[in-house]
């Protein structure tokens, strides 16, 4: 894509919040400047970093790239939503600052959001490293709304939260919500029943996986939290509440286990 035909494409703002990031940030960067996409704007949104994770940030000489910094720790849901109250562009693509976007991953999405206008958010497939970059796997995602959002109070909804696209409007209807680190989840749960969700049938993302027993264990606390709160919201039957009960109980079986 050249100039010229970018202009006469939709835009794209990235979100990228980012503590601590000066390992991993210009992998991350460099992949969305190798993009075939050029119609896109980078917001780096640094949370409170104490490392060099701005000084890299800076380093990029693109007008496209916007760094923005306030020496606070705010957390992640309140910076997605700096980022998304900043936003220009008609769609907002997620992305860490320890993943890597594949060259057509914003092409492609853009493409099928452009051509699926009911759609409100596209995820992709992914492929999974680990901390030293070596392949540990991949995730494949149902394509379509009913099977991504099938049973959500049982399993969490399949769109991984790095390679979403979609509608500025959507985000900035729903908005993040800080629930422990479980704010992507929770954001899809609030809005499934009036949105509309679908995967590309392709892995266009790598996703660093870094497991620890505490991440784990909080994932697990959060996603027990934000289902909480999707009960409550939609008043489910009480043997659904009784699930969630079982959820509970493991998380402090599996804490006080570890910590003995």
């Amino acid at each position: 894509m050249t100039k010229e035909s970018a202009a006469n494409t939709p835009k794209v703002t990235i979100i990228m919040p980012v503590y601590n990031g000066a390992k991993t940030l210009e992998r991350a960067v460099s992949s969305i400047l190798n993009q075939t996409y050029h119609n896109w704007q980078l917001l780096i949104l640094d949370d409170g970093s104490t490392d060099e994770t701005v000084e890299v940030a800076r380093r990029f000489q693109d007008m496209r790239v916007q760094v923005l910094t306030d020496g606070q720790h705010k957390g992640i849901a309140a910076r997605l939503n700096q980022a998304v109250s900043l936003a220009t562009g008609k769609y907002i693509a997620r992305m860490d600052s320890d993943d890597f976007s594949y060259p057509e991953r914003l092409s492609k999405q853009v493409q099928f959001l452009e051509t699926h206008l009911s759609v409100d958010l596209v995820g992709t497939h992914i492929r999974l490293l680990n901390r030293e970059g070596q392949d540990i796997g991949t995730h494949i995602f149902p394509s379509h709304h009913a099977q991504i959002t099938a049973r959500p109070w049982l399993k969490s909804i399949s769109v991984a939260h790095p390679t979403w696209c979609g509608k500025t409007a959507w985000f900035q209807k729903w908005k993040y919500r800080d629930i422990l680190k479980n704010e992507d989840q929770d954001l899809l749960l609030r809005a499934h029943e009036s949105s509309t969700y679908a995967n590309l049938p392709e892995i266009l993302l790598d996703y660093t996986f870094i497991y620890s027993f505490q991440k784990s264990l909080f994932s697990r606390w959060g996603s027990a939290v934000t289902m909480h709160h999707f009960y409550i919201q939609k008043r489910m039957p009480i043997w659904y509440k009784i699930s969630l009960f079982f959820v509970f109980i493991k998380f402090f079986r599996d804490f006080f286990t570890k910590r003995c």
